[in-house]
C-alpha cells in the first residue's frame, strides 16, 4: 500500500510537469468565449491533477499501461508469425498454420492474412474470409507504406476490405536469405479490445475511461456504444462548444486535463464532468485514453 500510494504521489506530480510542459510548448490558448465562466471557474480553482486524489490519476495510468501491454502481446504475436513465415513461406497450408496459431493472440481479432509485395493477399485465417484472398490491398495507406519501407507499421485504426471499421498491424515477413516476401497482419475490433482491456478500470456511473483518435477525436471505444466511431464533426457534439475546445486540445496536447458540459450515460439529463488524459505509445494511429469523471 505505502508502494502504490508513493507512487500515486509521483505520478502526480509527473502529470502536473508533462501538462505544464506540453500546454507550454505546445498548445494553443483556449477559446475562453466557448467556455461559460462557471466552468472557466471550475477548471481553474477545483479541477486538475492538483486536486486529484492519487487513485483517480493511478486509475488513469494503470488503464493505459493495461492497453499497452495487450498491444504488445499482439505485436509479440505478429514478430513470432513473421519468423515462423521466414521458413514456410507465405503461402499454403503451412502459412495458415501459422496464421492460425496468430489469430489466437487476442479474442477481437478479425483476420489474420498474408500479403505479397504487390500488395496482393496470399492467406487468409480463420476460413470465412476466405473470399479476400487476391484482393490488392495497396490502396491501404499503412499497408502501400510497409511494403515500401520493409518496417512495422505499429497500429492503425482503418476502414477494412471486410467491411469494418478496425485496427490493423502489419508486420514485414523476410525469407532465410534476407529477401523480403511480403507482410502477416493482425486486424482486430477497435471496440471489443478496448472494452475486454478497461472493464475492471472503470469507474462506472456516469464516469468512464473511453479511446479516441487524436487527429479528428474518432471515438475508438466508449462505454456508450451509440458514440463508438462519432468524431469531432459528428453532429451529436456540435451544441456543445466545451467539448470541440477539448477535442482540439486533444489533438495536440499529449497529456491533459479540463472541464465540459455533456449529456449523462443514460442522454436524459445534462450534466458537469472533468477529465483527464494521456497518450498510447503507437507509432501508427494517436490514440488518447481518457478519464472522465462526473463532477456533480
Amino acid at each position: 500500500m505505502i508502494n502504490k500510494e508513493l507512487s500515486a504521489i509521483i505520478l502526480a506530480i509527473g502529470f502536473l510537469l508533462s501538462i505544464g510542459i506540453v500546454m507550454g510548448q505546445d498548445a494553443k490558448p483556449l477559446n475562453q468565449e466557448a467556455i461559460s465562466p462557471e466552468l472557466k471557474a471550475l477548471d481553474d480553482i477545483t479541477f486538475g491533477p492538483q486536486n486529484a486524489s492519487g487513485e483517480t490519476l493511478w486509475r488513469l495510468v494503470s488503464a493505459s499501461d493495461a492497453v499497452s501491454s495487450n498491444l504488445t502481446k499482439i505485436e509479440t504475436a505478429l514478430m513470432d508469425a513473421s519468423i515462423a513465415l521466414s521458413e514456410t513461406g507465405i503461402d499454403g497450408p503451412n502459412a495458415k498454420k501459422v496464421l492460425s496459431r496468430l489469430v489466437l493472440a487476442d479474442p477481437s481479432v478479425i483476420d489474420c492474412i498474408t500479403i505479397d509485395p504487390p500488395g496482393s493477399v496470399r492467406e487468409v485465417e480463420p476460413s470465412s474470409f476466405e473470399s479476400i484472398k487476391g484482393e490488392n490491398l495497396k490502396v491501404q495507406e499503412h499497408i502501400n507504406e510497409t511494403l515500401n519501407t520493409r518496417l512495422y507499421s505499429g497500429f492503425h485504426l482503418i476502414k477494412a476490405v471486410e467491411g469494418v471499421y478496425a485496427i490493423d498491424s502489419e508486420m514485414p515477413v523476410f525469407d532465410r536469405n534476407g529477401t523480403f516476401i511480403g507482410t502477416v497482419s493482425f486486424l482486430f475490433n477497435n471496440s471489443q479490445f478496448f472494452e475486454s482491456v478497461l472493464a475492471s478500470f472503470q469507474p462506472g456511473g456516469n464516469s468512464k475511461i473511453w479511446v479516441i483518435k487524436a487527429d479528428d477525436a474518432t471515438i475508438l471505444y466508449d462505454t456508450d456504444p451509440s458514440q463508438i466511431l462519432l468524431n469531432e464533426s459528428s453532429p451529436m457534439y456540435q451544441i456543445y462548444p466545451e467539448i470541440l475546445v477539448l477535442s482540439e486540445r486533444m489533438s495536440m496536447e499529449r497529456t491533459g486535463y479540463g472541464t465540459y458540459e455533456f449529456l449523462d450515460q443514460s442522454h436524459r439529463e445534462m450534466i458537469k464532468k472533468g477529465c483527464y488524459w494521456t497518450t498510447i505509445p503507437n507509432q501508427g494511429t494517436q490514440m488518447r485514453i481518457v478519464l472522465t469523471l462526473e463532477l456533480q
